[in-house]
């Protein structure tokens, strides 16, 4: 009998058993890997549509903010080819969201999904943005206490 060349089926399986291992280690920390460049980017596009309000005021209306939704709208397609998205972590409640909200107090934070404007002029978080959202992210801390500044 002619001995080949080649691996037996135990290499070729222990092969298997040692990349498995390795996937089973390394999957968990890719995926906490892929949350924080998600809450990155949702922290960095806070602070654009921050910047983006900010302007407007200073620009239009002499530090008067958006009173409505609508105007919310306004000034994020005026300064955003496509409005940002609030990218939370996976499995988190409207973890993909876009929508806007105008609120007197950072009360009006409901974990909707999306970015909230506080306007209210008694308020001394007026004219901030914040996440509209109650869940933590991957570091305990809460969403909605990002800062926009």
């Amino acid at each position: 009998m002619k001995k080949g060349k080649g691996f037996t089926l135990v290499e070729i399986m222990v092969v298997v058993m040692i990349i498995g291992i390795l996937l089973a280690i390394m999957l968990p920390r890719v995926s906490i890997v892929m949350d924080r460049s998600r809450e990155k980017a949702t922290h960095k596009n806070l602070q654009g549509i921050q910047a983006a309000v900010n302007a407007y005021c200073i620009r239009d209306t002499e530090d008067v903010y958006p009173a409505s939704n609508a105007d919310f709208e306004a000034i994020l397609s005026e300064y955003f080819e496509k409005r940002p998205y609030a990218l939370l972590k996976r499995g988190a409640a409207n973890a993909n969201e876009n929508k806007v909200v105008v609120a007197a107090t950072t009360a009006g934070i409901d974990n909707t999904g999306g970015w909230l404007l506080v306007t209210g002029n008694n308020d001394n978080q007026c004219g901030r943005m914040f996440i509209n959202s109650t869940e933590e992210d991957t570091f305990g801390i809460y969403y909605s206490t990002y800062s926009s500044w």
